[in-house]
């Protein structure tokens, strides 16, 4: 898989220039959790109206934090990478008698190896220094939210396309700081 990284200046770790597609999410883990997809028949009829034929390159949510971890597993095991997180020392998800996507939590002690090279969660003090971006305005890239972020009042009711991803970069070229959140 492609996956396009940043490298953080002065910092020892990269981040993604996206968020996480639906594309990605769902030929990782198998299924496409996301609200916002095209073919929920959940959805207002407006809002399901409004969404393009296609919402693969739309960013995934309606996750957890548990499924997430998963995810970045799965993908480090795919791309032959060591696995960050363990429950109760196990590293393999098959291990973890976890089911994503069911609102549960994983049982057991959750453990990050730092030395291991796979996909994680960056940490808050992580995520904020990258989406800041140097720079010290409100959001990132910008004093005005309408400017640089995707959100309740400007998205009349879906998420981010990839393709508008670039008009909200910061100063590091990471996409979507402050959009979807």
């Amino acid at each position: 898989m492609n996956i396009p990284m940043i490298s953080i200046p002065g910092k020892n770790y990269e981040i993604s220039e996206t968020l996480v597609t639906q594309k990605l999410y769902e030929s990782v883990m198998g299924e496409n959790p996301s609200y916002f997809r095209n073919n929920n028949e959940d959805l207002y009829d407006e809002q399901r109206d409004n969404l393009p034929k296609n919402t693969k390159n739309n960013p995934v949510e309606n996750i957890s934090w548990y499924d997430a971890i998963y995810f970045c597993n799965l993908l480090s095991k795919n791309e032959c990478l060591e696995p960050v997180y363990a429950v109760n020392g196990k590293k393999s998800v098959s291990q973890w008698n976890y089911k994503p996507h069911r609102g549960n939590e994983i049982k057991g002690k959750i453990t990050q190896d730092v030395s291991a090279n796979g996909y994680r969660l960056p940490t808050l003090e992580e995520w904020q220094y990258a989406a800041k971006g140097g720079e010290n305005f409100t959001y990132s890239g910008s004093n005005n939210i309408d400017e640089v972020a995707w959100y309740f009042n400007n998205s009349n009711f879906m998420t981010l396309k990839k393709s508008t991803f670039v008009q909200s970069k910061n100063t590091l070229n990471l996409s979507s700081c402050t959009s979807n959140c």
